[in-house]
């Protein structure tokens, strides 16, 4: 995950669209939960902002970094629109009413993969169970559920939001391609509990996933093993010079937003201590 910047993404917009989106949105007032879902299905508009969407991120997955180029990708409402599911310290889960004023709203949407928006299971493991947001979005024990836009900056949810420059601090990845809280549950429980939420709800260790992330993980090692030969050279020729630069360029194209698991490239070069990661 890395953080994704919406600063101008307004003005990319379809012309229309907010027209339509404030339409639907006070044509929502009045309606039963059963009247809202019908009308979500009938007028997924949001559905149109694929395209920019994808266009702030390379193509890439927000939750997983996974470019999706033989599947379809989903325009995620990361509040829920018809329903959100919370769970309990033991994990007993409840349902409450969606956040179906939001369902409109474009700052409510995050570009996901299907494998982490829909319920699917990792078919490549013997485990039967299913991973996926879904309609999940767990609170913080005994924090109130937001009920208007006034009332979002009061509610502590538990799911990393790309969106937030902090987030994506809090995930880390190993040399086998596993996703991992970046912090210890006991220097930091709270963001503890947030990754480790977040990598099973994001389905973030599906075996396809785990394995592609592995590739890049050791790719970047090797160019960090081959660095470390050439730098550790007591005297240095200018092919040598030549050698570290392209490795270090390499290096950089692979910790850039638009490459595809540049986090885990990120993570490899923490690392090992390579010092142009600072």
């Amino acid at each position: 995950m890395r953080t994704i910047n919406r600063e101008d993404f307004e003005s990319i917009l379809p012309e229309g669209w907010f027209d339509k989106a404030e339409l639907f949105k006070n044509e929502l007032l009045g309606k039963s939960a059963e009247e809202r879902s019908k009308f979500f299905k009938d007028h997924p508009i949001w559905q149109e902002l694929l395209v920019p969407l994808k266009s702030l991120s390379n193509n890439k997955c927000w939750y997983s970094e996974a470019q999706e180029v033989m599947s379809d990708m989903d325009v995620d409402h990361f509040r829920p629109k018809n329903e959100a599911v919370q769970f309990d310290e033991i994990g007993k889960k409840t349902s409450r009413e969606g956040y179906w004023w939001l369902a409109y709203d474009w700052k409510n949407y995050r570009l996901s993969s299907i494998y982490s928006n829909r319920f699917r299971k990792d078919k490549h493991t013997e485990e039967n169970i299913s991973f996926g947001k879904g309609s999940y979005f767990p609170l913080r024990n005994g924090c109130v559920m937001a009920t208007c836009l006034e009332e979002m900056d009061d509610e502590v949810f538990l799911l990393l939001d790309p969106i937030n420059p902090d987030d994506p601090d809090l995930l880390f990845f190993t040399d086998e391609g596993y996703a991992i809280p970046a912090v210890l549950e006991e220097d930091e429980p709270w963001g503890f509990q947030r990754a480790k939420v977040s990598i099973d709800l994001y389905h973030l260790n599906h075996t396809p996933l785990k394995d592609a992330r592995k590739v890049v993980w050791n790719y970047c090692q090797r160019k960090i093993n081959d660095l470390k030969e050439v730098t550790r050279k007591p005297h240095r020729s200018a092919r040598d010079e030549e050698k570290i630069s392209s490795i270090r360029q390499d290096l950089r194209e692979m910790i850039s937003k638009n490459a595809e698991f540049s986090a885990v490239a990120l993570a490899c070069i923490e690392k090992n201590k390579v010092r142009m990661a600072a």
